[in-house]
């Protein structure tokens, strides 16, 4: 069985993984949603949000059909935030895919969620100081 690996790290901006990020919402009761299209009047597919960053997110849907290049629709709620925007496709493998955003919108939206991290950090380090 061949490997297939993730495209070259070219990252400059840190991401946020979602299993931290439900865990900070979790615990506010809030939750984690994403539904992905090829346009806002198409029927959108669920997704699952693997991480997030100011310019774009990585998700996971089996099944996509979805390739580098395409313009997709997301629908997506980060707790309180909830954004719709345009993306574009930067890489898919397997079930996963890497988009960046098109709209302003969704780049604060993935700013705010950001501010998640600093809650994350600061309960690791609650947790490391015990």
């Amino acid at each position: 069985m061949a490997h297939m690996a993730i495209p070259d790290e070219k990252r400059r901006i840190a991401r946020i993984p979602t299993e931290e990020l439900e865990r900070v919402l979790l615990e506010e009761e809030e939750s984690i949603r994403l539904q992905v299209g090829r346009s806002p009047e198409q029927a959108l597919k669920n997704g699952k949000l693997l991480d997030i960053h100011q310019s774009g997110m990585c998700f996971m849907m089996p099944g996509h059909g979805l390739q580098e290049g395409d313009l997709i629709y997301i629908d997506a709620v980060l707790g309180k935030f909830r954004f719709s925007t345009d993306a574009v496709v930067r890489w898919a493998l397997g079930a996963q895919v890497g988009v960046e955003f098109l709209d302003s919108i969704a780049r604060q939206a993935a700013f705010l969620a950001e501010l998640y991290a600093s809650k994350i950090l600061d309960s690791m380090e609650e947790e490391q100081d015990d």
